[in-house]
């Protein structure tokens, strides 16, 4: 059994982007998309023109920018790293969360797992949802340069 992180979010974030739930490398290194290959901070060091050399410095770039992150997957049984080996899912209180934090406009969905669970579980929410190709070195049926094109035209929108 695995369990998420609390959610990555300070002062009044206005998009929250959800994983499924951390890769083996995030969970031993207590950070959101650690493993190296995962492209989710290099979006975020493009798009937003900043340095992202430590946790730290990724932590205060998505801050600055009103950006928080989460999991749907509160926890679950989960063989290495993929999403295709998760089971006996309990999500987290995505619901609660928004409540909470009411300058939240969109929550985007980093992958087809977090998507479908968001989907299942809280598809009655009354808020915009955006679903993206998931930044994981394990999503190697889109080029690097659609990948990072759809990501930036959807934070555009927002941040």
């Amino acid at each position: 059994m695995i369990r998420s992180f609390t959610p990555l979010l300070e002062g009044s974030p206005k998009v929250l982007i959800l994983g499924s739930i951390p890769s083996v490398t995030s969970l031993e290194s207590i950070e959101y998309y650690a493993f190296k290959q995962n492209r989710f901070w290099k979006i975020i060091s493009k798009y937003f023109n900043c340095e992202l050399n430590t946790y730290e410095d990724k932590k205060e770039c998505l801050f600055m920018h009103h950006i928080a992150l989460w999991d749907v997957i509160q926890s679950c049984n989960r063989e290495g790293s993929l999403d295709s080996k998760i089971s006996n899912v309990e999500v987290n209180d995505i619901e609660l969360l928004l409540k909470g934090y009411p300058s939240i406009e969109v929550v985007i969905c980093n992958g087809a797992k977090s998507a479908s669970l968001y989907k299942k579980f809280f598809n009655h929410l009354d808020i915009e949802v955006i679903s993206l190709p998931s930044t994981s070195n394990a999503n190697q049926s889109m080029k690097q340069e659609k990948l990072f094109e759809l990501w930036i035209e959807s934070l555009k929108k927002y941040v």
